[in-house]
C-alpha cells in the first residue's frame, strides 16, 4: 500500500480572497524547531519566539524544494530556519492537468497588465480562456488576507518577511516592490519575465523612482546566463539592477547574481538557493 508523500511539519489551507472570490491553496511549512524548548538539542535549541517568513509564489512547484533548502542550510546556523509560505492553486490530482491549472491560473494572478497577444497565444497552447492583467487583485489577497492570516495563526515575525518569484513570480515580485515596498522587507527577484506587456513594469519602476527618494528593501535579482537564447531575460533583468542601483537609494540592499550555464529553467535552483541565503543570513 503507498499514500502520497508530503513535506514533513506541513500543513495546508485554502484560503478564498475577499475582493474576488478566488480561492487559494497555501502551504505552511514550519521549522522544525518550532515547537522545541529547553534542552531540545542541535539543530533544534535556537528555537525563536518568531521566525522569518518565506512567501513563495508558483507554491505548487517551488513550496517543497523552498522548504527542503532551507532546513539544511540552517542547520549549521548560516541562515536562520523560517516558516515557508506557498501561494498556490487547488487543483487536480493528474500531474499533466494539475501543471495545465496551475500555469494557467499563475498567467492572471502574476501579470501587472492585461496583454491580449499573450491571452490569444496562451489560449492556443492550453486550449482555455487564459485571462491576464490580475496581478492588482492578487496582490491584495496577499497584504489584506494572506499576511494577516498567517501572522494571526503562527508565529511569523512582521519584520522579516521575503517574497520570492520566478519567472512571471519574479515579475510579480517586481511589481510589488513597487507597489508597496514595506509589505516585504526582502524579494527575491529571479529571472524577471520583464518583457510583458510592452516592458510595463519599467514604467512602473520609472514612475516609483519620480515620487520616491528612497527604496528600503533587500533585493536578490538572478538570471542564467543562457536566458538571451530565445528571449531578453538575461539583458532586462540585468538592466533593472542597473536602473535600481543607478537610483542611489540609501536604504537599498541590493545583490545582483548571474549563474553560468543555465537557462530559464534549471536557473530556479541556485537562484533560490542563493536568494534564501540572502534572505535569511544574519544582518
Amino acid at each position: 500500500m503507498s499514500v502520497a508523500a508530503t513535506v514533513l511539519a506541513s500543513e495546508t489551507h485554502h484560503l478564498t480572497a475577499t475582493g474576488s472570490g478566488r480561492q487559494y491553496r497555501i502551504d505552511v511549512a514550519l521549522p522544525l524547531g518550532y515547537g522545541s524548548g529547553p534542552g531540545a538539542g542541535w539543530p533544534f535549541e535556537a528555537a525563536l519566539e518568531r521566525w522569518p517568513a518565506i512567501y513563495v509564489l508558483d507554491g505548487n512547484w517551488y513550496f517543497g524544494m523552498v522548504t527542503d533548502m532551507i532546513r539544511p542550510m540552517s542547520w549549521c546556523g548560516g541562515i536562520s530556519d523560517a516558516i515557508v509560505v506557498g501561494i498556490g492553486y487547488p487543483v487536480a490530482a493528474d500531474p499533466a492537468q494539475a501543471f495545465r491549472e496551475s500555469f494557467t491560473r499563475r498567467t492572471l494572478d502574476l501579470t501587472p497588465a492585461r496583454d491580449e497577444a499573450e491571452e490569444r497565444a496562451m489560449a492556443e497552447r492550453f486550449d482555455r480562456p487564459v485571462p491576464t492583467g490580475g496581478a492588482d487583485s492578487f496582490h491584495r489577497f496577499i497584504r489584506e488576507d494572506l499576511i494577516p492570516f498567517i501572522e494571526k495563526n503562527y508565529r511569523a515575525d512582521p519584520a522579516r518577511r521575503s517574497l520570492i518569484g520566478h519567472s512571471y513570480g519574479g515579475l510579480f515580485a517586481a511589481y510589488s516592490l513597487f507597489a508597496a515596498a514595506e509589505s516585504f522587507q526582502t524579494y527575491v527577484i529571479g529571472s524577471p519575465t520583464l518583457s510583458y506587456g510592452g516592458r510595463c513594469l519599467f514604467r512602473q519602476e520609472g514612475a516609483y523612482a519620480e515620487d520616491h527618494d528612497d527604496l528600503s528593501a533587500g533585493i536578490f535579482v538572478y538570471a542564467g546566463d543562457e536566458e538571451f537564447v530565445d528571449d531578453t531575460t538575461l539583458t532586462d533583468t540585468i538592466r533593472l539592477a542597473t536602473l535600481l542601483q543607478s537610483r542611489n537609494y540609501k536604504s537599498l540592499r541590493l545583490v545582483k547574481r548571474l549563474f553560468p550555464d543555465h537557462d530559464h529553467c534549471a536557473v530556479a535552483g541556485p537562484g533560490f538557493h542563493a536568494g534564501l541565503k540572502f534572505a535569511l543570513s544574519p544582518r
